[in-house]
């Protein structure tokens, strides 16, 4: 009950700032607040894995996590991203070689490049739905369908989970949850049509709706996978009662570009 309370408490301090944000800032103060969650979730993660023994270049890491986010952002990274990429792969292999880490200069460049395709490229999407004409209903939408499945997969789970979904990756994760959690999804993406997007087909609120729901349980269990792989129970403690800023934007990473893909290529 302790945590539970941590957990709604630090709901109700952090998700009303966030939403004000999205609607009285621009879409620069967005990708600012983007920008801050990617530095702390890769001077995370990269803190995990320095933990489980690996190297990676932390500052270089970040940096290019920003730079590649900052030209997404700009509408000029889809048309340069393969130099990008390119760029960002030579700058570590020269820095790994002027480390000098000659045995752990595989893991070392490896680790580093996940990261930055991990958060740098993924963490990117939001701020380019929020650069969109109608970009405040886009992250509205995203933000409460994603959030309402994770809410309705813990507490369907933790109620009524019986039927482990993949106990190898994450024990704790039930059949029951996640049925729950994409039904929560399917009802937010309707009280969203019905609120504020009355646009959104009928159609295309239910397929959305429930494709953000399953990709949110594949991102939050592709961070469970991590977890196990790194033997932690959380990715850090940055947040009460809801562990690390990585188990907060695990669900978000697979969520937002997967609502970019529907609305740029359906013209939702």
């Amino acid at each position: 009950m302790e945590d539970h309370g941590r957990r709604v408490l630090t709901a109700l301090v952090l998700i009303p700032p966030v939403l004000l944000l999205v609607k009285y800032g621009t879409a620069l103060h967005f990708y600012l607040l983007q920008s801050l969650g990617m530095v702390l979730g890769l001077f995370e993660l990269y803190h995990l894995l320095e933990a489980k023994g690996l190297r990676p270049i932390k500052g270089w890491g970040i940096l290019a996590g920003l730079g590649l986010s900052f030209l997404l952002f700009r509408g000029d990274g889809l048309r340069n991203l393969a130099l990008a990429l390119s760029l960002v792969v030579i700058g570590t292999m020269v820095l790994l070689a002027l480390r000098g880490d000659i045995g752990g200069a595989i893991l070392g460049g490896a680790s580093t490049l996940f990261g930055v395709l991990y958060l740098g490229v993924l963490l990117s999407f939001p701020a380019l739905l929020r650069g969109m004409p109608e970009g405040q209903t886009y992250i509205f939408y995203l933000f409460l369908v994603t959030w309402a499945g994770d809410t309705g997969a813990f507490y369907t789970g933790t109620l009524w989970g019986r039927h482990k979904l993949f106990p190898a990756i994450s024990p704790r994760k039930s059949v029951e949850g996640s049925l729950g959690g994409l039904a929560s999804s399917l009802l937010a993406s309707l009280l969203a049509k019905g609120w504020f997007w009355p646009a959104l087909s009928l159609r295309y609120c239910i397929v959305l709706g429930l494709s953000l729901g399953v990709m949110g349980q594949v991102g939050d269990l592709a961070e469970s996978l991590l977890k196990r792989s790194l033997a932690v129970k959380d990715s850090g403690s940055l947040i009460p009662g809801h562990g690390g800023i990585l188990d907060r934007l695990d669900s978000l990473l697979f969520t937002a570009p997967t609502m970019f893909s529907y609305v740029t290529l359906l013209g939702l």
